[in-house]
């Protein structure tokens, strides 16, 4: 099957699911629900975002020995957006943003960290004093990459516990710091595949830089 035949049918199958979504959970009529999922087949499968930081690093804002250290780093996010996102979209391995559960601080509202654990997955403690247990439906785990941050630094599961799919925006497939510095981002077997069409018919590497 050629790429732009996966990606016309990955657009068609967002217009379909909000067609349903509306017929389903609202008071939408047909014409309007067909309207709305025309709509949404119309849109890119694509947004862009900005990301500073250290949590991530090496995968993102990783500095270079020609870049000032004074500078803060700044990449720019390639990401599928994913309107309902659920595991059978979501995987393990996957970089993600997300609306942050600690909306008390807006300076954190969308965080990007990588998905470590799905809905079902046991999580065991280095600490003997925790339990263990199992990630509720509909939530997953998520961590900084950057193993030398504490976990109040790294701002992730650790400091929220599990976050739910509902939260997410989309899962980060590029990074970009200029024409000649940019590239994929290593998430899951499954996400890479699902996520090659929309990359060869929506990445611009001139807009993203």
């Amino acid at each position: 099957m050629s790429f732009n035949l996966r990606y016309t049918l990955a657009r068609l199958r967002l217009g379909i699911e909000e067609a349903l979504s509306q017929l389903t959970t609202s008071t939408a009529s047909v014409p309007e629900a067909i309207s709305k999922g025309m709509e949404t087949y119309n849109k890119q499968l694509t947004a862009m975002m900005s990301l500073t930081g250290a949590a991530m690093l090496p995968t993102l804002n990783a500095s270079t020995s020609t870049e000032s250290s004074n500078s803060p780093v700044v990449d720019s996010l390639l990401l599928r957006v994913l309107p309902r996102a659920s595991s059978r979209q979501v995987f393990t391995g996957d970089v993600v943003a997300f609306n942050s559960p600690l909306s008390q601080q807006p300076e954190h509202s969308v965080l990007v960290r990588r998905v470590a654990a799905s809905e079902g997955d046991e999580m065991v403690s280095d600490h003997a004093d925790d339990q263990p247990f199992s990630l509720p439906e509909g939530h997953c785990w998520v961590l900084a990459d950057n193993d030398e941050l504490q976990p109040a630094e790294a701002i992730d599961s650790r400091s929220f516990g599990p976050l739910p799919f509902s939260n997410i925006i989309g899962r980060v497939m590029y990074r970009a710091r200029s024409a000649t510095d940019h590239g994929a981002i290593d998430n899951s077997a499954a996400a890479q595949a699902a996520d090659l069409p929309v990359l060869e018919s929506e990445l611009d590497i001139d807009k993203l830089t």
